[in-house]
């Protein structure tokens, strides 16, 4: 007999293309995976993948077993929905993509509260860039996604929280007394930025390119895919970066780092809640959305 927690591996790994990425979001170690779909192999009597430039790809046979899992894997969730809503429990799984900056200062407390409120319900995080965050949603591991930039039009987008993002430096370095720099300034500055596929990077290149900076020629000496890791390299006194200021307030608060402004630099975004328009949101990420923007006093969508 074959149970759903198998098949939901082998699905995922055959979206993701990676047993060490189908690991990392289903939070099971990456042996244990590969026990599971060996032992899936052994009940169907056939390989399902094979190797193919890195990427572990499905044979003949486990394309033919995929189409069938997955329809039966969408009957599943939809029957615990069904029976979530009969019972008004939420006894089942959020699995919740998070871009690397509201993750670090904002979706922590929220999530510890909706689990106070919803004690049966299950969140499962997946923290990346935006760009991750998407390709889990489009391959179907992800149920809710909320990231740092307007998404593709694959997704349904609800705007949620506006945040601000700002240039800084350690208090030591001379252009913390500046007062204002001008864009041209940042050619000469030691740069500590997120890394390519990042939001933050996205919308702050977009910005500065407007006026006038060619942005490959910044002296960007380190990229970090963490936005705590910048702030603490920038704090210990080297280089100067672009964070949310929302991420940084009680440093910014207590001296450790200084916000520099920069002539004609002005960058405030909207984080997005997003999901796939292909697939409805779940009952438990409805419940997830109203939860949260309630608790920050935005409206709630009706198509939520």
């Amino acid at each position: 007999m074959i149970d759903i927690s198998k098949l939901k591996t082998f699905v995922t790994v055959a979206d993701l293309g990676s047993f060490s990425k189908a690991s990392e979001i289903l939070y099971i170690t990456q042996p244990a995976v590969t026990q599971q779909i060996k032992a899936l192999e052994k009940t169907i009597g056939a390989k399902l993948f094979q190797r193919q430039g890195g990427k572990m790809c499905l044979t003949e046979e486990g394309k033919r077993i995929y189409e069938i899992a997955k329809l039966l894997l969408g009957s599943y969730e939809g029957l615990m929905e069904e029976i979530a809503k009969i019972k008004k429990d939420l006894k089942d799984s959020l699995f919740l993509g998070v871009s690397a900056t509201p993750s670090e200062y904002i979706i922590p407390t929220l999530i510890a509260e909706f689990h106070r409120e919803f004690p049966s319900a299950t969140v499962k995080i997946f923290t990346g860039n935006s760009h991750d965050v998407e390709e889990g949603l489009i391959s179907g591991v992800l149920n809710l996604g909320i990231i740092e930039r307007e998404p593709s039009g694959k997704f349904v987008s609800v705007p949620w929280l506006e945040d601000e993002i700002v240039f800084f430096t350690y208090p030591q370095n001379p252009i913390a007394d500046a007062g204002e720099i001008e864009p041209e300034d940042l050619y000469h500055i030691d740069l500590v930025m997120r890394e390519m596929n990042s939001g933050t990077r996205k919308i702050v290149k977009e910005t500065l390119e407007k006026l006038g900076i060619v942005f490959e020629k910044l002296n960007i000496k380190i990229e970090a895919n963490n936005s705590r890791t910048i702030l603490h390299i920038v704090k210990s006194g080297y280089g100067s970066s672009f964070l949310s200021k929302g991420l940084m307030i009680r440093e910014i608060e207590r001296g450790q780092v200084v916000p520099v402004k920069i002539k004609g630099f002005k960058v405030k975004r909207r984080f997005n809640i997003i999901y796939p328009k292909t697939s409805n949101i779940t009952f438990l990420a409805s419940n997830f959305v109203k939860f949260i923007m309630s608790k920050t006093q935005e409206n709630i969508p009706e198509h939520v």
